[in-house]
């Protein structure tokens, strides 16, 4: 491939070599890649500026030997400036984290690429104040179940997998079986997690319940979520004491 321009999403950085610094990021055009920016970690690089945190970037990429470089980056929307709101802040990064886990390299998956780039710009409009926290959970458990449906994670929600009936009292969720069970459905000895019929009622519709419900249902879906990828995520970890959930 020869060079190209896309846009994307710094999922993370970490230092490399001689003051360079190396990049994931989200793209629109190929998906999760890993660039080099040589000399990014110098104080006067002027590309280093433009790959800010919770920003849509237009990167120039030059293919390499083992690794692609950066030859151009170009800001062209802040979302978020993370100085702000520290709470606020720390709910963007878990919608990067979430889709660092979701993304494969070399994958172009544009519906998860809109999908980041229209929540981080809902960030920016939570309310302050009190009504912050609740605004700020059903933004994410919103933005979870979007992110999954894009994935091989999604949730099938229509009716007990035994028995055909509606889920509407004594749900389980059965991680053997990646399906929801009444309690006299289940088989003996399975790992399953309860699960409300106010969840099951988010999740079936989440534009048509009370925000209030989206405190439970995203109680559910941060343990499904990291369940099923087999690991904790640190920006979920410290968003569930700062969202009480």
């Amino acid at each position: 491939m020869s060079t190209y321009l896309t846009r994307g999403f710094v999922l993370r950085m970490q230092p490399w070599r001689e003051n360079a610094r190396r990049y994931v990021v989200f793209t629109q055009l190929v998906g999760k890649i890993e660039v080099i920016l040589a000399g990014g970690q110098k104080l006067v690089s002027k590309l280093a500026s433009h790959l800010q945190p919770f920003s849509e970037v237009e990167l120039m990429v030059a293919p390499g030997q083992k690794l692609d470089h950066l030859a151009g980056a170009n800001l062209r929307q802040v979302y978020l400036k993370p100085q702000q709101n520290l709470a606020s802040t720390v709910l963007a990064s878990s919608l990067l984290e979430v889709v660092d886990i979701l993304s494969q390299p070399g994958q172009a998956e544009n519906n998860l690429f809109v999908t980041l780039r229209n929540y981080l710009a809902r960030i920016n409009e939570l309310p302050t104040g009190p009504a912050w926290r609740p605004a700020a959970r059903n933004l994410l458990a919103e933005f979870l179940l979007e992110a999954i449906s894009h994935s091989g994670l999604s949730l099938h929600l229509k009716a007990c997998e035994a028995c055909g009936r509606p889920l509407d009292k004594d749900v389980n969720f059965n991680w053997q079986d990646h399906g929801f069970y009444h309690q006299n459905c289940l088989k003996p000895g399975v790992a399953v997690m309860p699960v409300t019929p106010a969840t099951v009622a988010w999740l079936i519709n989440p534009t048509g319940q009370e925000k209030a419900q989206a405190q439970v249902a995203l109680a559910f879906l941060t343990d499904y979520f990291q369940g099923q990828v087999g690991r904790e995520l640190y920006s979920l970890k410290v968003l569930r004491s700062i969202l009480e959930i």
